[in-house]
């Protein structure tokens, strides 16, 4: 094969290699379903309700349902909102409150204020992480997704672990850690230089402290056994790791491992799938970026489309399938629209390196066809000789066989000849 038409085939091979995105619903804007009825309060937030101030922050998936939260701002009635997957005709879905209207009363502390990080878990729970108010501490709401989206569990952040100060804290990525014997939640605190531990077994949480660094996004990656906390500081390119059992220590500290440099900075959003591949967005960029984690840090282009002009123009989630879900925000041209895509992520090539181990891997291929072409050569040249010797040597043992019967003539002449 020529080389020309090697770098085709590879092409086409890490194209074919590449998450194939389709889009499932397409919004010029946004709307929610508002209650029939006569609440006034109601009325009110939908005569308020702003469609152009709707920025998605965090996404989980569970069944046939996406669960989606927003930035708080004026305009925006709730932060916590539900859709489903796939719908019965190409209409977009209207965003619907998670998990009904009367938890998203401003204000009020037995309500959500302000979701940001979302996480699923294997049993049907949806865990959020509410930043709340002026007024109301941050907390943690866990929802039971198989029991009507029934609250199971409120756990209020203590001041020592959360400041009750609203201007003091900024809670954002949550990450579940699954063992057999607990669930434990790791959180980011934008403003404090420390992890948040959550234990849901012993309805506790705690502080390990991250001496000079602070934390915007959060991974967690799926090897149990050596299961490592991946990092992401907001205004930098750098990403680091932690040890989950150093996360146990309740209040103490954790030394935390430098990974590599990004080539964007501000990563905002990132997530490891089963096949140790972390994929990483970062704000007013228009393109996603992936690493493999078990191998030394090499960053390459997961997804990219054109201008975007969003500060977050993406945000996505994996489903117990290992499908990737994503939305996209496209701000150019005045308007705001938003697309749900979605696709089957292929793990093979990225676990041996991606596209540019596959390029190593077919020279090496390409050396070993050699050596496979010169043995072929080697033994067709040796089968010809044996064949010509062969053919050689029946040709004298026929010309031997012909002078058999003339001598024998001549002798049976000469007995004759004796007889008479």
């Amino acid at each position: 094969m020529s080389p020309f038409l090697a770098a085709i085939f590879l092409h086409g091979l890490c194209l074919a290699n590449a998450v194939n995105l389709t889009t499932v619903y397409e919004w010029d804007k946004f709307d929610f379903v508002w209650p029939s009825g006569t609440d006034t309060s109601i009325g009110q937030i939908e005569q308020n309700f702003n469609p152009k101030q709707v920025e998605l922050q965090y996404m989980a998936v569970f069944g046939e349902r996406l669960y989606l939260s927003m930035i708080l701002r004026p305009g925006i009635p709730a932060t916590l909102v539900w859709m489903p997957k796939r719908g019965t005709s190409t209409t977009p879905p209207k965003l619907a409150p998670f998990p009904s209207w009367n938890l998203h009363k401003k204000d009020n502390c037995d309500s959500i204020q302000w979701a940001n990080g979302l996480e699923t878990d294997t049993d049907g729970r949806l865990w959020v992480i509410d930043q709340g108010s002026n007024n109301c501490p941050s907390k943690i709401w866990i929802f039971n997704l198989l029991n009507n989206d029934k609250t199971e569990r409120v756990h209020q952040f203590p001041p020592l672990v959360v400041s009750h100060s609203d201007s003091e804290r900024l809670l954002l990525d949550i990450v579940l850690d699954e063992t057999p014997d607990d669930s434990l939640a790791y959180i980011a605190d934008l403003l404090s230089e420390h992890i948040i531990v959550y234990s849901r077994k012993t309805d506790k949480s705690w502080t390990i402290t991250t001496p000079w660094m602070r934390w915007y996004s959060l991974a967690l990656s799926p090897n149990r056994e050596a299961r490592q906390l991946y990092l992401g500081r907001y205004g930098w390119n750098e990403t680091y790791s932690v040890s989950v059992s150093e996360l146990k220590n309740q209040g103490g500290s954790a030394a935390v491992k430098f990974i590599g440099n990004w080539a964007e900075h501000n990563l905002y959003r990132m997530v490891i799938d089963s096949a140790n591949v972390m994929y990483a967005a970062f704000t007013n960029q228009n393109y996603l970026s992936k690493w493999n984690v078990s191998q030394p840090f090499r960053e390459q282009r997961f997804h990219e489309v054109g201008i975007l002009n969003s500060g977050w123009p993406f945000t996505f989630a994996l489903d117990t399938s290992g499908n990737f879900w994503m939305t996209q925000r496209n701000s150019t041209g005045g308007e705001t629209k938003h697309k749900l895509r979605t696709g089957t992520l292929r793990p093979a090539l990225e676990t041996s390196g991606g596209c540019a181990n596959l390029a190593e891997d077919y020279r090496k291929s390409q050396s070993l066809v050699t050596i496979m072409i010169w043995l072929l050569v080697f033994f067709v040249v040796l089968s010809c000789s044996v064949i010509v010797w062969l053919t050689l040597r029946m040709r004298r043992m026929q010309t031997s066989f012909r002078q058999i019967p003339m001598e024998n003539k001549g002798e049976m002449n000469v007995l004759l000849e004796t007889k008479h």
